[in-house]
């Protein structure tokens, strides 16, 4: 396995262990051609919300967004959370809704309207910082 794909997926599973522990039900989905990383249940209700998982340990985290999401009618992930694994190997989480990641991504661009770009976006951690552990958002 290379090591971008080791540093994805120990994202990937950090943020499910971080929802477990938090009480969540989660699942992480499987496999490369999968739309949403984790699904989050309600168990009450009977619905679910899907989460996109990106996961960085520099500075910036790359998100794709306009190369995939330049379209807001097609789907995409309820929430996104970006996980920043610090030089001590310490996670760090925000937590963010589709629409807020788009928001972000927007100013950072210096775009005014939704649509295809080349390149890959990215996203500066300290611009996220009032994000960090807002575990909360994801209450039903």
């Amino acid at each position: 396995m290379n090591e971008k794909l080791n540093k994805g997926l120990a994202g990937e599973y950090a943020a499910c262990s971080e929802l477990l522990k938090r009480g969540y039900t989660t699942r992480i989905t499987e496999g490369n051609a999968k739309g949403v990383d984790i699904v989050l249940f309600d168990n009450v209700n009977k619905t679910y919300k899907t989460i996109e998982v990106k996961t960085s340990t520099k500075n910036n985290v790359v998100t794709g967004f306009f190369q995939k999401y330049y379209d807001k009618t097609k789907p995409h992930p309820d929430y996104w959370i970006i996980v920043n694994i610090d030089r001590y190997l310490i996670n760090h989480y925000y937590i963010l809704t589709h629409e807020e990641i788009g928001k972000l991504q927007m100013m950072r661009n210096k775009m005014t309207e939704y649509k295809k770009i080349e390149g890959c976006d990215n996203l500066l951690i300290k611009d996220l910082e009032p994000w960090k552990d807002n575990w909360m958002l994801l209450n039903y």
